[in-house]
């Protein structure tokens, strides 16, 4: 038997009975929120079924075509200017390359100095290389000498020389090379530190030959038989021989003409100087010249290119595409060239020359790569090498364009610059003329007989105005009015939407560039 207290019983009860209606109500709480929800979503689905509904107006109405609309721009009085952006590099106008020859008395060319380097600037009688003992010297010139010089020869490569040494010993030009000549040869190669040729006295021949009977290097003077030949392997690039021995042959077709036959004078005692050799001098177009690229070293064979030498102005050499060539060919007289960036930026200048592979002219007009002076592709060789036969007749391949590559030479105004600049060139190809208009190219509607009309819109009205289309570039057109009724600031039709007028699409379009 137990006893228990009637009080605390009392007190229990209560307390589980609360427990349980607690958890009754939640439990009424979730379903009634579970039948909201419900209710909510079906009210929601409902809401968008009843929203896709359409009615068959509603659907006609939805497929119908949009109100007409157009897109519209302006007429302007500007004129319209198409240009060709160019970037080149300055350069001397007129190129020269140097290329040794085997001096007398030697079996191999090869190169024993270079004192010539890159950006010095070099005057008349220095030095620019130095072929197996012997130097290379430099003097201004048109052409390249084609044989060896020695006393008692005329011609034309005689005055040249003459005239090339005028300025330095006061030398007489007379077209002979007489005493005075000799000692002004031989106070050239004193001046630069070497012993002068010497001769057999006077020459056998009339008219001037090779060196017949010349000394070697160093003034010994040949003992009879044929004397060396003096680097000139082909007598100015005609592929003929220059005379040797004492035959009379002739050196140069052009030195017969102002020499002919004479009686020759008693042979003396060898002097110095009496013999210029070809392979010892090298003639350039304008002095003084910069040395732009020495492409030989000390010990290689002299029988190639030695070094470029840069005289004359300035110039920029821009490289061109096919169609960019094409376009400049057809370069109006007065089309501006004006240059940006770079020295000469703000100035204007001229096209000088176009170089192409397939032109002839491979550089000729400006000098080119290979480039004398006058037109003449003076590759200035001591000796006249192989690429100093292309004189003048465009035949060489020492332009720029080789491999298909085409370029431009351009002529700047104003103070010379550093070599290799870069430099930008905008070419004025085409400029509408005074009097046209310029219009948006969709503005221009073109029918299938080729007429080309713009459509004005004022007022709400259009007028269709003919015009003729003079060029169109970068999204405009110059036109000509052929209506008085066209002007500036009017508002012209560029496409339509919407009911097709005036040849418009119900899709929507624009004119032709015309």
């Amino acid at each position: 038997m137990s006893l228990e207290d009637p009080d605390e019983t009392q007190v229990g009860r209560p307390s589980a009975g609360r427990a349980t209606d607690a958890r009754r109500r939640s439990r009424r709480g979730l379903v009634v929120a579970a039948v909201v929800l419900v209710l909510f979503g079906s009210s929601g689905s409902v809401w968008w079924i009843a929203s896709q509904a359409r009615t068959p107006e509603q659907r006609a109405a939805d497929a119908a075509a949009p109100p007409p609309s157009q897109i519209t721009g302006k007429v302007s009085d500007q004129q319209l200017v198409e240009r060709m952006e160019l970037t080149g590099k300055v350069e001397t106008a007129s190129r020269t390359t140097i290329t040794g020859g085997r001096p007398q008395g030697t079996d191999r060319a090869v190169v024993t100095a270079l004192p010539a380097t890159a950006g010095k600037s070099l005057k008349a009688g220095a030095v620019v290389a130095e072929v197996s003992g012997r130097p290379v010297l430099l003097l201004p010139g048109r052409f390249p000498a084609y044989r060896d010089l020695k006393a008692g020869d005329k011609g034309p490569d005689v005055q040249q020389l003459q005239r090339a040494l005028q300025p330095l010993y006061g030398t007489a030009v007379n077209g002979t090379y007489g005493p005075a000549t000799v000692e002004a040869v031989r106070k050239l190669y004193v001046a630069a530190g070497y012993e002068a040729p010497a001769g057999q006295g006077q020459s056998t021949t009339g008219g001037g030959g090779s060196a017949a009977g010349a000394a070697r290097t160093g003034g010994a003077a040949a003992a009879g038989g044929t004397a060396p030949r003096g680097g000139a392997e082909t007598d100015g690039g005609t592929g003929t021989a220059p005379g040797d021995g004492g035959n009379g042959t002739r050196g140069s077709g052009g030195s017969g003409g102002t020499g002919g036959a004479s009686t020759p004078p008693a042979a003396g005692p060898a002097k110095p100087g009496e013999v210029l050799p070809a392979a010892e001098v090298a003639y350039v177009g304008t002095l003084p010249a910069t040395v732009v690229q020495v492409a030989a070293a000390v010990g290689d064979a002299a029988d190639k290119p030695l070094l470029v030498l840069g005289s004359g102005g300035r110039q920029v050499r821009a490289v061109l595409s096919a169609d960019q060539r094409t376009r400049l060919r057809d370069l109006p007289a007065d089309a501006v060239i004006r240059f940006g960036t770079g020295p000469y930026e703000g100035r204007e200048g001229a096209l000088g020359s176009l170089d192409s592979p397939s032109d002839g002219r491979n550089g000729d007009q400006q000098g080119g790569r290979s480039g004398g002076q006058d037109g003449a592709a003076t590759a200035g060789t001591a000796g006249a090498g192989p690429a100093g036969t292309a004189a003048g007749n465009g035949g060489g391949n020492g332009s720029g364009a080789e491999g298909g590559r085409h370029e431009a030479l351009f002529v700047p105004t104003g103070a010379e610059a550093e070599e290799g600049s870069a430099q930008q060139i905008a070419v004025e190809l085409r400029r509408s003329p005074k009097g046209s208009l310029t219009v948006p190219v969709s503005a221009v509607w073109t029918d299938l007989g080729g007429s080309s009309t713009v459509t004005v819109t004022e007022g709400g009205k259009e007028r269709n105005i003919p015009v003729e289309v003079l060029f169109t570039h970068e999204g405009l057109s110059a036109v000509h009015a052929l209506d008085e009724n066209l002007a500036a600031g009017q508002t012209v039709v560029l496409v339509r939407r919407g009911s097709p007028a005036d040849g418009g699409s119900e899709n929507g379009s624009g004119g032709t560039d015309g």
